[in-house]
Formats: structure tokens, C-alpha cells, sequence
């Protein structure tokens, strides 16, 4: 008879239940003690390491090692006991002896003088000219108030008399009768000159500069006087980057930061009034006139603005020039709706003020190709010509007329190009061709040369003459010219000017 599944079921648990009562019936194992199994272990061990030998033999080894290895002795150190004083070793060149010791004549005296002193004979040698620098002297005490009083009432009184027009007859001269004079050499600014500007009246020599600390400097000497008259103003918080006499008013002039402020300063009156801020903090890196009310500059950010001073508030407009920071702006002389400017992109490029729009990207007329970025670019006072230099150490120069024929007026080779050391140090303000007002066709740039001087470069881009005097004696890196008169100023980059004039 077959099983059921019930059935199945009982006789499991039946068996479950027999090996339960099995496993009870066995008795419990002792527990292993784990610690004291490896204590006999360790014991064995040692037992047969020491029937061995192994142990003695260790032990032995290491007396035969160290008696082998030498002791170190402590060194013993000597001292050289000076009992008598050395003679301090002396130039025998600056003290006039030959090496053996024995004392030369004087330089000024030759043998034949000595060998003639008896004899009564007098002869005449030709004496060779020596060069002899400037000494510079540096003023220990600062002016007092009532000093700088002084002198700034002297700056009114000079500029109180000169007259509004400005002479436009320009007198041209060569570059072979200036002269430094020893009291010319002035220091104008207390940090490193950025930019110049020379006053257009042929009664007085005015300069201005503006240094990287935000600090302006004046100087000023009428022509009657020999003294010059030097202040300093400090305006700016930042770099200041741009500064220009103003045109209808000789005695004020305008400045420009990376602070974003344009700022102008009346010497009559000695007062400074800001005109205008840059409201999102972009810095200006330079300005132009466009007319006598209105100016363009240049921002860090690319943009231009245009400010209007004939209206009450001024009318600013803002345009979109370039991706990257422009350096320099110049407009046109013979014509100002045209303006060019360089800065960190490998181009020059000109635009049309009537052409500009505001909010978008503004079209240029014409691209210069300079293949490297420019430290600045400018029209010579005729508009014939675009002088450029380069980061890569060139000048370039672009031909005006040749624009309209080009192949592209989106890349316009230039017409000339001419290596030139540009950059000498990060100490130094990189050398920038400045346009010459009386001399149509040369530009003015500083020079690494050994011997200082100031370069005259053609349009073509070739050293045609040069300044050098004996006063000149560092690197005049900022470089103006006067408008009418014969006179050229070298600034270098610790604020020291240099002011040729005709002899």
C-alpha cells in the first residue's frame, strides 16, 4: 500500500528527533586554550635552536663584527694662532705702482717731463679733451608749504600772461644744433613717466607728464626767466595713463586713469574737477581730441567712448571696437572723422566716426597687418602716413594712398618695416615712434644704444639723425616735440626729462 504525504511528514520529524537525543548522548570536547598551546610551541622552539648551537653562534658573530669595525677617533681641530697683523691688500692700479712695487709717475706727466725737469727746457703737449658727467643731485628736504606756495603763485603769474592763440608759424630747424644744457635735466614726475605734452604758446615752455602712481607733474619756464618752476599734483588713485593741454584754454589741461576717471585740472585756479567716470569700472588707456569739445578714448575692455563738452551734462556714447585692450587712439589731423588704434590684437585699425554704432560690434575701413601686437600706432601732422611699433621689436610704416588700392582692405601689408629694439626691461616704458608736428615726414622714438640719444626715424622707417649730448646719459623712452618752436623733451622712465633746445 502506497504512502501518503501525511505519513511522510511523521516519519521525518521521528527521525529529526532520534539524531536530537543522539547528539545529547555525546559528550562536550574541552576547549583548546590557544595561548598556552603556542607558549609550549615557542618552548619546543628555543630547546632545539639551542641543541643546535645556532644561538652561541649568533652571539659570536656579532663579537667577531664588532671587534673587526676601528673606532672612530674625534678629530682634532687647529687653530692658526695671528700674531702679527696682515697688511690689508691694496690695488696697485689705483694706487699708480707696477707689479714690483714701484711708484709709476703721474698720468699727467710723461717721462720725457721727467727726464727734462733739470735741463730747463719747457715743452707743450695737446691736451686730449675728457668727458665729464653731470652729477645729479637729489633734494634731501621736501619744499615746505609756504615754498610750494611760492612757487605755485609764480606758476599763475606765468600762465596768467600768456595769450590764448597759439602761433602757427613753425620755424624748422636742424637736429644738429640742439643742445642739452646741465640745468635742462629735470626731474618731472616721482614715478615712471607714461605719457607727455608740451604747451603750444611760443611765450613759456610748459610740460606736463603722468607717471603709473596716478601723480602729474608741471613744469614751467617763461622766457624771460632762467629758474624753471616745478609741481606736482596727484589726482588719481591708479595708473595714470593719457595727458593733454586743452586747446581753447592754455591754462588747462586733461588727464585720463585705469581708475576710469577723465579728470580736469585749471592751473589758474588751482582746482581739479572730474568730468567724467567710467561707470563699470573699466580703466582709460587713452584719449584724443575730435574736435576742441569732444574726445575719444580708449578703455581696457576694447570699447571707445566719445564724450561731448558743449552740452550740460556731457553726451558720452559707447562703442564696441575690439576683443581686447586698446593702448592708443590718434585721430587723424587732416581728417578727424578718421581715427586709428592698436593695442594687444596684430592690426591697426581705422575707423570713421560717422560709421559707428552703438551696442554692436563697429566695422572698421581699413585692417593693418603688423603681426604682432602694437605698443602704439600714429598718423604723421600730414595724414600721409601710419608709423607702428611692434612688440616683436619693428617699426612699420603703412602709406595712406596706397589704402584704397590695396588687395584687401581687411589686411594691408605696410609699406616699410625695419627692426628696432622696442623693449628693454619690465623697468622701462617700451619706446612708442611719436609723430614730429613740425617735420612732416620723421617721428621721434628712443634708443638702446650705448651712447643715449633719441632717434629720428623717416617714414620709411629709418634712423635719418639724432639727439645726443653729454647730459644724456639713460634711456628716453617718452619723446614730444613743440609744435612751432625748436624743442624736443626725452622723458626716461624714472620721471627725468631731458629738454633740447636750439643753441
Amino acid at each position: 500500500m502506497p504512502k501518503t504525504r501525511s505519513s511522510t511528514k511523521t516519519d521525518a520529524n521521528n527521525n529529526q528527533q532520534s539524531i536530537l537525543h543522539e547528539d545529547l548522548s555525546v559528550p562536550a570536547l574541552p576547549i583548546r586554550n590557544v595561548e598556552e598551546i603556542r607558549a609550549k610551541n615557542l618552548e619546543s622552539n628555543r630547546i632545539f635552536l639551542e641543541s643546535l648551537l645556532l644561538t652561541k653562534l649568533r652571539d659570536d658573530f656579532k663579537d667577531i663584527s664588532n671587534s673587526l669595525q676601528p673606532k672612530k677617533e674625534p678629530k682634532k681641530r687647529q687653530y692658526l694662532m695671528v700674531t702679527e697683523q696682515q697688511p690689508v691688500r691694496r690695488s696697485k692700479r689705483l694706487l699708480h705702482m707696477d707689479p714690483a712695487g714701484n711708484k709709476l709717475p703721474s698720468p699727467e706727466v710723461s717721462e720725457n717731463e721727467d727726464e727734462n725737469n733739470g735741463s730747463g727746457l719747457v715743452q707743450s703737449y695737446e691736451m686730449v679733451p675728457t668727458t665729464i658727467r653731470r652729477k645729479s643731485y637729489k633734494r634731501i628736504e621736501p619744499l615746505t608749504e609756504e615754498q610750494q606756495e611760492v612757487v605755485n603763485n609764480r606758476i599763475k603769474t606765468i600762465f596768467s600772461t600768456i595769450e590764448n592763440h597759439q602761433d602757427s608759424t613753425k620755424i624748422l630747424y636742424d637736429y644738429s644744433d640742439m643742445e642739452l644744457l646741465e640745468e635742462n635735466v629735470l626731474k618731472l614726475t616721482p614715478d615712471r613717466l607714461i605719457q607727455m605734452d608740451i604747451h603750444p604758446s611760443s611765450n613759456l615752455t610748459a610740460i606736463i607728464g603722468c607717471d603709473r602712481k596716478g601723480a602729474t607733474g608741471l613744469l614751467v619756464k617763461s622766457v624771460n626767466d632762467e629758474l624753471w618752476s616745478k609741481v606736482n599734483y596727484i589726482f588719481h588713485k591708479a595708473y595714470a595713463t593719457c595727458i593733454r593741454f586743452d586747446r581753447l584754454n592754455p591754462n588747462l589741461f586733461y588727464s585720463s586713469s585705469y581708475d576710469g576717471t577723465f579728470r580736469l585740472y585749471d592751473i589758474s585756479t588751482n582746482t581739479s574737477d572730474e568730468v567724467y567716470r567710467v561707470p563699470d569700472g573699466n580703466g582709460i588707456t587713452c584719449f584724443d581730441y575730435v574736435s576742441d569739445n569732444t574726445f575719444l578714448a580708449t578703455m581696457e575692455n576694447g570699447d571707445a567712448i566719445m564724450m561731448d563738452f558743449r552740452s550740460s551734462p556731457i553726451v558720452v556714447h559707447r562703442y564696441d571696437l575690439s576683443k581686447t585692450r586698446l593702448r592708443t587712439i590718434h585721430v587723424n589731423p587732416c581728417q578727424p572723422n578718421e581715427f586709428c588704434v592698436a593695442g594687444r590684437e596684430s592690426a591697426v585699425r581705422i575707423f570713421d566716426v560717422r560709421q559707428l554704432v552703438e551696442d554692436t560690434r563697429s566695422s572698421f575701413i581699413y585692417c593693418l597687418s603688423t603681426n604682432r601686437a602694437c605698443y602704439g600706432a600714429y598718423y604723421n601732422h600730414l595724414g600721409t602716413y601710419i608709423m607702428a611699433t611692434t612688440t616683436d621689436d619693428h617699426l612699420a610704416s603703412f602709406k595712406y594712398s596706397d589704402f584704397s588700392s590695396a588687395a584687401s582692405t581687411a589686411d594691408i601689408d605696410p609699406t616699410h618695416r625695419v627692426s628696432h629694439q622696442n623693449y628693454v626691461n619690465r623697468f622701462v616704458t617700451p619706446f612708442c615712434a611719436m609723430p614730429h608736428p613740425i617735420h612732416a615726414d620723421q617721428f621721434l622714438i628712443g634708443s638702446s644704444r650705448r651712447e643715449r640719444q633719441i632717434h629720428v626715424v623717416g617714414v620709411d622707417c629709418k634712423v635719418s639723425s639724432s639727439l645726443e649730448s653729454v647730459n644724456l646719459n639713460s634711456l628716453c623712452s617718452v619723446n614730444i616735440a613743440h609744435r612751432t618752436q625748436p624743442i624736443v623733451v626725452g622723458g626716461n622712465s624714472s620721471g627725468r626729462i631731458h629738454v633740447f633746445t636750439k643753441r
